[in-house]
């Protein structure tokens, strides 16, 4: 029932999207970026970064209101330092690595008109997400001195999932923007994740 309610509502928003272009001709084009790394552990032995890459583009069929068409991607690295012993073999480090890929469709809402200055927007929809998560693990031998690298299978997986972002563009000239946002994609209908899947990125904005 849920994937025949959504397949209804990718065919109505194709729709509008058709008549948008033909009628308005008014399209905005977003590219953004977000970079986070944080090092921790007594010695800063241990770093965790995240990039994350998305680009939109958006149909307006009414003055402020347009269709949107979304896709991301992140990944987030932690490497952690461990140096513990059994006697035999020695545990140097982990690496983990996560990379997901969104792809999504909405709507959004222009709080402002094209010409102000500050244009905040909203966003809401559909999306789909997938996952790959691998790691790597790097042991000692304790008699040898020798490295020993074990690599886990990658895991993938996938979910249809909710987006909604929050954007604040500021007009440089008629036509480009820069651009912030506040996003968040979270499994459908598990609303309670949604404050726990934020991330910041910023950018530029074109209108043509």
């Amino acid at each position: 029932m849920y994937t025949k309610r959504v397949k209804n509502f990718l065919k109505n928003l194709l729709f509008i999207s058709i008549l948008s272009i033909n009628t308005f001709a008014v399209t905005e084009l977003d590219f953004e970026f977000g970079y986070d790394k944080q090092v921790f552990g007594s010695e800063r032995e241990n770093k965790s970064t995240s990039r994350s890459y998305s680009g939109s583009l958006a149909f307006y069929f009414l003055s402020m209101t347009a269709i949107e068409f979304n896709y991301s991607q992140t990944e987030d690295r932690t490497t952690s330092q461990y140096d513990i012993s059994d006697g035999v073999i020695i545990l140097d480090s982990q690496f983990d690595n996560i990379r997901s890929t969104t792809y999504g469709v909405g709507i959004r809402q222009a709080l402002a008109s094209r010409n102000s200055f500050l244009i905040p927007t909203i966003s809401i929809g559909w999306a789909r997400q997938k996952f790959v998560d691998s790691s790597e693990t790097t042991y000692t031998s304790v008699s040898s001195g020798q490295s020993i690298v074990i690599r886990d299978e990658e895991e993938v997986r996938e979910a249809d999932s909710v987006f909604a972002s929050f954007g604040l563009k500021i007009r440089l000239t008629k036509r480009l923007s820069l651009k912030g946002s506040v996003n968040t994609v979270f499994e459908a209908f598990e609303f309670n994740q949604a404050k726990d899947q934020l991330s910041y990125r910023a950018g530029l904005s074109w209108i043509f």
